[in-house]
């Protein structure tokens, strides 16, 4: 799509050392093609209506001038840089053909935000409408709201990958049991993404509960204690030794 003005930055033009160093007859040809490449079927390149190069002659006439007076006007803008020149032989001017460019992005990236929350059935019906499917021109239409994949399981299915990892029913039941009634979230707060590694992760959690109950204290004797007179005498209790007539050992 055309557009029906020319961007053109007064402070730019005026700080670009390639124009103040050529005569003033060559910036207002200047003038002229940025005004014949904006109506360009290329937004920025010197073309002519059937996409091809436009010469000295064109560009003469075009200006309402000569091939003889515009050649070495072109030539001195092209010697101070003011434009450059594709493969194809090209004229172009970088600052419209980078800001087309980004015209472009902008655009694709505001169309994608627009249709972003529409569904894959309706954005389907909406291009075949409007033709742009047979244009070749696609649409992205994302989903939201979806819910993560492995995040939450039924019972049968915690059960059945409990045993799988050869966890105890019960405990697997009332770790279901848990999750089930905060929402599948994580400390209450994170919602777990991957059920399974959740279910390993308690699993862990109880038999480590299980080994640590097993563990037996050890009794601190203190450094300065003295067992009672019984137990030096060898008997496992008081009544026991008094029974066998409190005997002292030698």
């Amino acid at each position: 799509m055309k557009l029906p003005f020319l961007k053109f930055w007064v402070t730019d033009w005026m700080a670009d050392e390639g124009l103040r160093l050529v005569s003033l007859p060559a910036r207002g040809l200047w003038i002229e093609m940025l005004c014949m490449m904006a109506k360009s079927p290329e937004h920025g390149r010197l073309l002519t209506i059937a996409g091809k190069p436009m010469g000295y002659d064109q560009v003469g006439k075009l200006c309402g001038s000569s091939e003889v007076e515009v050649k070495p006007l072109i030539e001195e803008l092209g010697d101070a840089g003011v434009f450059s020149i594709d493969r194809a032989g090209v004229i172009f001017s970088r600052r419209m053909v980078r800001d087309e460019k980004d015209r472009k992005l902008n655009r694709d990236r505001v169309s994608r935000w627009r249709n972003a929350d529409v569904m894959p059935d309706v954005m389907e019906k909406k291009c075949s409408s409007n033709g742009a499917e047979a244009r070749g021109q696609k649409l992205e239409a994302r989903v939201y709201n979806k819910e993560p994949a492995n995040s939450k399981p039924t019972l049968d299915e915690w059960i059945a990958y409990s045993k799988e990892i050869k966890w105890e029913k019960a405990n697997a039941e009332s770790a279901f049991d848990y999750y089930e009634s905060n929402g599948w979230k994580i400390g209450g707060k994170s919602p777990v993404k991957d059920w399974k590694a959740c279910a390993r992760n308690c699993q862990r959690r109880s038999f480590d509960a299980k080994i640590a109950q097993k563990v037996v204290k050890k009794e601190v004797v203190p450094q300065n204690y003295s067992p009672p007179l019984y137990r030096i005498a060898g008997y496992s209790s008081y009544a026991d030794w008094k029974d066998a007539g409190s005997p002292i050992p030698e």
